[in-house]
């Protein structure tokens, strides 16, 4: 499960390759929580004691399944938010099905440059970012294309040899090709909030749970367990429109919302009904 929200949580390229490796390992971790409900449910009808056997005395609960929850649940719900960030609507649907063609980054130089530079009021190192028009060759697996990029930024204003990065794939000459931004203004810095309000939490709850409860919670119970885990399910049910299809911005970012309060709304459910 730990690797599953780890991997959630990186803004990997909406290749099938990364939607793949998702895939498997949230069905490892619901293979594990299968096996922990039935491991659960099988050692509550085995009773008897054994006489045989010293008793010892009780040892404290162990801090670290405390620690391991107040870590888990917001990078869970941290997860849930990553989903949102990336491209939308035309432009997100462009963009998965280069990746889908096997296409990538590459860096090409500028052959000329068809529109008036225009600054972008982004400044690398006391140098200024400009954004412009421009003719690149895209070398196709059918033959080299002369193509406009639209919007192509680099730092300072351009010229000929100078390079952008380009997005395209070389087996699909007909969608063409377009500026990649690797874009720190435009999904960076939402990802850098996630991360730094998902630590921040992760780190102010690890002193909140108490040990006797957290471990009160590790053995199933139908109708405790069962209702959080339906929690559960609604919040990765919330996330496959934007797994698979291409969802407006609002809606994309309103159902990772949701989906993010899913992991805390379970757990409170656990701790009121426990």
């Amino acid at each position: 499960m730990s690797a599953t929200l780890i991997v959630g949580i990186l803004p990997l390229p909406p290749r099938a390759e990364a939607r793949d490796l998702r895939l498997a390992l949230f069905g490892c971790s619901l293979l594990c929580v299968l096996v922990w409900m039935t491991v659960s449910v099988r050692s509550r009808r085995v009773g008897g004691v054994g006489l045989d056997k010293s008793i010892r005395p009780a040892r404290r609960p162990s801090r670290s399944l405390p620690v391991l929850l107040a870590v888990l649940l917001p990078l869970a719900s941290g997860a849930a938010l990553v989903q949102a960030v990336g491209p939308d609507g035309e432009q997100g649907r462009w963009v998965s099905e280069v990746y889908a063609a096997g296409g990538g980054v590459h860096e090409v130089p500028i052959e000329r440059v068809v529109s008036e530079p225009w600054p972008t009021g982004v400044n690398v190192n006391d140098v200024d970012e400009y954004a412009a028009d421009v003719v690149v060759t895209l070398p196709f697996d059918d033959g080299s294309r002369r193509t406009t990029v639209r919007g192509a930024r680099t730092l300072g204003v351009p010229g000929e040899g100078d390079t952008v990065t380009v997005l395209y794939a070389p087996g699909r000459p007909g969608l063409g090709g377009r500026y990649h931004d690797s874009g720190f203004i435009n999904g960076g810095l939402a990802l850098l909030w996630i991360w730094v309000v998902a630590f921040f939490v992760a780190v102010f709850a690890c002193g909140l749970y108490d040990r006797a409860e957290v471990h009160a919670a590790r053995r199933f119970r139908g109708d405790v367990h069962g209702v959080a885990a339906l929690v559960l399910c609604l919040g990765v049910l919330l996330l496959l429109p934007g797994a698979f299809f291409q969802t407006p911005t609002w809606a994309g970012w309103l159902l990772a919302l949701v989906s993010a309060c899913t992991p805390w709304l379970a757990l409170t459910w656990v701790i009121k009904r426990l």
